[in-house]
């Protein structure tokens, strides 16, 4: 699995990188053609390029600046690899506006290891009941 792992450390570069710099399409490339995100906090199942898109815009209205990942276990096979993990997110202060898990499954697409399924869900206490 060491070289499983090796090969989705650039994706997730690229992917905290995108964050960082605000790049939609390097956000999307980072995903398979097919691929979904399945946010935390009520948010619809989003899948493809549009979706994609649409979840990455919706990301940077939250005040998102950048993304840590740190990946625990790796696991799987040839065709679908799975990862677990940690995250924490950052305003553009530097504040951590949110930490929990995540699991990506993994999937081959043009010779290249792409995100195929990402669902998270945060660590974070739920905000107080509106009284």
């Amino acid at each position: 699995m060491d070289s499983v792992k090796a090969a989705i450390d650039p994706n997730n570069k690229h992917f905290s990188e995108a964050i960082s710099k605000g790049d939609s399409a390097l956000f999307v490339s980072c995903y398979t053609k097919d691929g979904c995100v399945m946010p935390d906090g009520g948010a619809p199942k989003m899948c493809g390029a549009d979706g994609l898109s649409k979840f990455f815009v919706m990301a940077k209205q939250m005040g998102i600046s950048s993304i840590n990942l740190i990946t625990s276990e790796v696991i799987g096979g040839d065709e679908l690899v799975s990862e677990e993990g940690n995250y924490e997110i950052l305003a553009a202060d530097g504040k951590a506006i949110d930490k929990g898990k995540f699991i990506v499954t993994w999937k081959q697409e043009d010779g290249v290891c792409k995100k195929y399924r990402d669902i998270w869900n945060t660590d974070m206490p739920p905000p107080p009941a509106k009284k």
